[in-house]
């Protein structure tokens, strides 16, 4: 509660149609009778991961508590050379949803993923705003859509997949972590 308190003070969190829960992501979303239009999960921050959200499984409970034209949304960490995460959690949720994109944010070390309900196009995303850029959308909403058309990178094939019976995240973000580390590269922190 705390958390989100901070977010209304000090981040607008204000909006009318933002319901901030505090429960456990997992439980709180299979006990949920309520459907949502997108659900993020920004819970991915190395080096501990919570496995329980990062399974077939959950990603199961996500896409049964979304909308029709409903969009899961997760950030997930990675470095400049190393995507294992990224493709892991891309394998994962490609065994749930029929379309996957992945955005990387430009100089950091973060990976969007986004999983859609409907089968989708990663095209369908400049479509849509070369078609906002003529209804006088927002500006900062398409600022944001310009820089995911840009981002966009290929999703790459799934060959993991997670599940409640294996889901090997810490060993996989701790090889991740050390070979970050031995290679030298902590300098590119500040860098990226």
């Amino acid at each position: 509660p705390e958390v989100m308190e901070v977010g209304r003070e000090y981040f607008a969190m204000t909006e009318p149609n933002l319901k901030a829960i505090a429960q456990d992501g997992r439980w709180g979303l299979e006990h949920s009778g309520q459907r949502y239009s997108v659900i993020a999960i920004d819970a991915y921050r190395p080096p501990y991961i919570p496995w329980q959200l990062t399974t077939v499984e959950f990603f199961e409970i996500v896409r049964d508590h979304l909308t029709g034209d409903g969009v899961a949304v997760i950030n997930v960490g990675r470095t400049v050379d190393d995507r294992r995460l990224v493709d892991a959690l891309v394998g994962t949720m490609s065994a749930v949803f029929p379309s996957v994109h992945v955005v990387d944010v430009p100089g950091t070390f973060n990976t969007m993923v986004y999983a859609t309900v409907q089968p989708t196009e990663a095209g369908n995303l400049l479509l849509n705003l070369q078609y906002l850029q003529q209804t006088g959308a927002p500006p900062l909403l398409l600022d944001v859509i310009g820089r995911a058309v840009v981002s966009l990178v290929p999703t790459p094939s799934a060959e993991v997949a997670f599940t409640d019976d294996r889901a090997p995240v810490e060993t996989l973000v701790n090889s991740i972590v050390i070979r970050f580390v031995l290679a030298g590269q902590l300098n590119t922190l500040s860098a990226e």
